[in-house]
């Protein structure tokens, strides 16, 4: 008889966890995670629990067969500690996904400012790291000449030169070609 009403008392608390949409650990799981516990599942189970022990109580007070409803209330009240302790685990983890994405933050920022100032340092690298060319002058040889050898317009080596191109250049000298 004692089986009859356990088995009556866990059929009747799964009712009541799937009234008030409990789903087992491994659905919880599936979801994404970004849902929200508090306003979830939790709240939903800390509401069961209550329903949970007026139930409890009722039965307790109102029936005729106290040592009965010992037993049952027994029952009832080791499956709710069950679901205190579940409780009690998600709450913890609730603080711990809270402290990890506060983590997270904090290592995205630090990434974001590391990437910032490698790329600083890449770009202040890249300018530093221009060598000047420069050519000697030879006898014979013209602005055109030197300007088609190093692939640049006769009016650009002016300009690198300040010089105009009827300024005379003369065998030694050193030219700029190229930055």
């Amino acid at each position: 008889m004692n089986r009859d009403k356990d088995e009556e008392a866990q059929e009747f608390m799964k009712e009541i966890a799937d009234d008030l949409g409990y789903t087992p650990k491994a659905e919880r799981e599936q979801r994404s995670r970004g849902d929200n516990l508090r306003s979830g599942p939790g709240f939903l189970i800390y509401g069961g629990i209550i329903i949970l022990l007026l139930i409890a109580i009722g039965l307790f007070f109102f029936t005729g067969r106290s040592e009965v409803a010992k037993k049952d209330f027994a029952s009832i009240q080791a499956g709710l500690n069950r679901l205190e302790d579940k409780l009690i685990r998600l709450d913890g983890l609730e603080e711990r996904i809270a402290r990890l994405e506060k983590q997270e933050k904090k290592l995205k920022q630090s990434i974001n400012k590391i990437g910032k100032r490698t790329l600083n340092k890449q770009k202040k690298s890249s300018s530093s790291q221009v060598k000047r060319r420069y050519h000697t002058v030879r006898s014979g040889e013209s602005l055109y000449t030197i300007a088609n050898k190093y692939g640049i317009s006769t009016d650009k080596l002016c300009r690198l030169n300040k010089i105009t191109p009827k300024k005379p250049i003369q065998p030694g000298q050193k030219l700029l070609v190229g930055q």
